[in-house]
This record gives C-alpha cells, sequence and structure tokens, in this order.
C-alpha cells in the first residue's frame, strides 16, 4: 500500500509529462491495432499471400501451426510485461526517470500494441474456414512479438541501472560521510607550523594515488630514531614518478627508503578506502554520468548534489593539518593541510559545466554554495563561493534560452551573495 501512495503521488507531481508519455504509448497502441486491421484486410483479400512470397521463410501455412504459435507469443508476452509493472511498482525510485522521459514509453506501447495484434489475428484466424491462414499477419505478429521482447528486456535493464545507480551513490555517501564523521571526531586536525632543524625532500618512486601512511611503522620508528614525518601531497592525489612527496628529518639511506615504501600505500587505481576524498570524486562522477545525453538522469544528478553539499559543510570543518602523535604525545607524522578548495572546485566545475542547460540541477548548485557559505564559521572560502556564483550565472547567461529561467536564476544567485 505504501509503494502504491508514493508511486501515486509521483505521478500525480509529473502529471503533464506523464500525460505525454502515455500519449506515446496510445499512439503506438493505435498504429499496432490499425497495422492489424490492415494485414487482416490484406489477408482476406489474398494480398498478404502475395506479399508474403517475398519472404518465403516466414510463410506459416497450417492453421493449427500458426494458431499455437500466435498462442505462445500472447502468452509470453504477458508473462515478459510483468517485470515492467514490477520495476515501476516495486522501484520507486525509477518512477520519475520513466514517467518524465516520453521514449520510456515506447516499450509498454509496443507490448501493448504487440499483444492487440496478436489477439486480432488470432480471432481472425478462429473466424476462417481450417485450410485457410492469414499469412502476412502471422508473420508479422511474430516479428512484432520478438521485437517487444528485447523492448521489455531493454526496458527492465534501463530501470534497473537507474535504481542501482542511486544505490551506489547513497553507499558512497554514507562511507564518505562515515570516515569525514571520523576524522571531525579524532581531534587530530592542528594547524601545523613548520618546525626548525633541516628537512629533505623525498620524491615519489612510483606513479599512483596517494591513499594513506601506516601510522604504526612512523610511530615505531619515530620512537627509535627520533623520525618525523611530513607529506606534501593530500590524500586521492596523483604522484608522478620523481615528484617531491614527503620530508623526513633524518637523512636518507636505504633503510629509511625501504620503511617509506612499506608505510606509505600508493595505489595504481583510485580506489582509496582510508580517504575520504575519493568519495567526492566518485559522487561527483555519478552526477556527470546522470547528466550526460544518454542518461538525462537529472534526479540523480540533484541527489548527488545534496549529498555534496553536505560532504563539503563536514570538510570545511576539518582545519589545519591532520597531526598523528606517538603515545608521549610528541608528533611524528603531519599529512597536507585538508583541499577542501581544491575538492569544492573539481565538484562544482564538473558539474556545472554538465549541466548549463538543466535549470533544476543549477539551482541546487546555488543551493550547495549558499549553504557552504553560511556554514563557513572561519570566513575564510569567501572568495572561492564568489568564484562559484559567478561561474553558474556565466553559464546560465550563455546556456539558457528562457529569460525568465536566465532571471530566476540570478534572483536566485543574488539572494545567495547576500546570505554569503
Amino acid at each position: 500500500m505504501e509503494i502504491t501512495k508514493r508511486n501515486h503521488a509521483a505521478l500525480k507531481a509529473l502529471g503533464p509529462l506523464a500525460g505525454r508519455g502515455v500519449s506515446y504509448a496510445a499512439l503506438i497502441i493505435l498504429g499496432l491495432l490499425a497495422l492489424a486491421w490492415g494485414t487482416t484486410s490484406l489477408d482476406k483479400a489474398s494480398g498478404g499471400d502475395s506479399l508474403i512470397n517475398y519472404v518465403p521463410f516466414l510463410r506459416i501455412d497450417n492453421a493449427d501451426t500458426a494458431r499455437a504459435l500466435l498462442a505462445s507469443l500472447l502468452q509470453g508476452l504477458l508473462a515478459s510485461a510483468l517485470p515492467m509493472i514490477a520495476v515501476v511498482v516495486l522501484v520507486p525510485r525509477s518512477m520519475s526517470g520513466v514517467v518524465s522521459r516520453g521514449i520510456s514509453w515506447i516499450a509498454p506501447g509496443t507490448v501493448t500494441g504487440t499483444i492487440g495484434f496478436l489477439f486480432v489475428v488470432l480471432v481472425n484466424l478462429g473466424m476462417r474456414p481450417s485450410h485457410e491462414v492469414p499469412v502476412l499477419s502471422v508473420a508479422i505478429g511474430t516479428l512484432l512479438a520478438l521485437a517487444s521482447l528485447v523492448a521489455v528486456l531493454h526496458f527492465t535493464y534501463n530501470t534497473l541501472q537507474k535504481a542501482l545507480t542511486g544505490n551506489k551513490l547513497s553507499s558512497l555517501y554514507r562511507a564518505t560521510r562515515h570516515l569525514l564523521d571520523k576524522e571531525l571526531s579524532s581531534g587530530s586536525y592542528k594547524e601545523v607550523q613548520e618546525e626548525d632543524g633541516e628537512w629533505l625532500v623525498v620524491k615519489a618512486w612510483v606513479s599512483g594515488y596517494f591513499d594513506t601512511v601506516t601510522e604504526g611503522k612512523i610511530k615505531e620508528a619515530s620512537v627509535k630514531r627520533g623520525l618525523k614525518l611530513r607529506v606534501l601531497r593530500s590524500q586521492g592525489a596523483y604522484l608522478l614518478k620523481g615528484a617531491p612527496f614527503l620530508k623526513v628529518n633524518k637523512p636518507l639511506d636505504k633503510k629509511l627508503q625501504k620503511l617509506l615504501e612499506e608505510s606509505v600505500i600508493i595505489r595504481h587505481q583510485e580506489v582509496g578506502r582510508e580517504s575520504c576524498f575519493d568519495g567526492f570524486s566518485q559522487i561527483t562522477a555519478v552526477a556527470v554520468r546522470a547528466l550526460s545525453p544518454e542518461m538525462r538522469d537529472h534526479g540523480t544528478a540533484v541527489q548527488a548534489t545534496n549529498y555534496l553539499a553536505d560532504l563539503l559543510c563536514r570538510l570545511q570543518q576539518l582545519g589545519g593539518q591532520k597531526v598523528v602523535r606517538r603515545k608521549d604525545g610528541v608528533a611524528c607524522l603531519a599529512y597536507a593541510p585538508v583541499p577542501f578548495k581544491r575538492t569544492f572546485r573539481l565538484c562544482m566545475a564538473a558539474i556545472q559545466a554538465c549541466s548549463t542547460h538543466d535549470v533544476a540541477v543549477q539551482i541546487r548548485l546555488i543551493d550547495l554554495v549558499t549553504t557552504v557559505g553560511v556554514r563557513d564559521a572561519r570566513s575564510q572560502h569567501g572568495a572561492l563561493l564568489e568564484e562559484a556564483l559567478n561561474a553558474i550565472e556565466e553559464g546560465a547567461v550563455q546556456h539558457l534560452k528562457s529569460q525568465q529561467d536566465v532571471a530566476h536564476i540570478k534572483a536566485l544567485l543574488e539572494e545567495a551573495r547576500r546570505q554569503v
């Protein structure tokens, strides 16, 4: 009952779009019924027999065989239509994408129209003498049934893909939020001042994504040798072999080099499980993919933007650098400063570039900037947020065709600037 209520609400909210989709389906159904009338008329006039001679491999002359084939196809289509109903009813997240895109109604319309076509042909077959077979109608009905099965598979696959994308997005959000909350509660982030003494730069020994540091080994080396380590690149950053990467306060010998290579995890793929920054790039990638011409799923893009707003607000609370201390309180490891500006720019630039024609996503981006600005307790990101708002305005003026939409976006931007 609850699922039915949600789906009814979704259809009601998308009334005009749903009506357009139903119109597409109705046209397909009426067209196939008209085709059924036309083919049966040709078969009665013996015109169908002449046409089927061009494709003799589709000819079925036996009435019992034709009846059994049509009945099996009709039964199969009735059964294959159930997955479409199940997807719409049991996967509520897919409702907006299915209802709002008229092309998504081609599959239901084709299946329903083909069922009607086969029913008409079966009735016509039963009214004919036993030795007469509407060969053209039977052949076309068979081809339509095969096309309908393909349409059902395509419809079910696409809709489930959208649902799976939503599940993946929620999973990414929860995992990234958990890592951020863990970092926030650790109390390890401090404003670090450069210490006196000689520090040696260690270059990356291999190319790849910097994930994290195995802190236990560094703490042990710090106790035994007085080692202190500073990381110059943020977690999730891609390293090129030979680029400056670390700083150490001890001479770099083979033993220390081996320790660093064993303790610092560099991966060949962007799959850092210990870093929260990888989650930002993956959620942004989901939003960009949802805005692609192939998907046009602005609902998923809006959801991703909402998640990013929450995560960015948490990220900006991580001020300074993460400092790892030994049991005696001595700092032995300092990560690079939190790359909030870099992360914010990457998320905003990627989504904004792909959503210049989507008013709904543009509005959510403005809300994201406003939310981050309001939560900026130390007022250190004003210039960054103004830069983002200017980029949104420039994109709206250049790409939105409706002047009413442009005016609405500008009004929201002005309000955002006042709040930020």
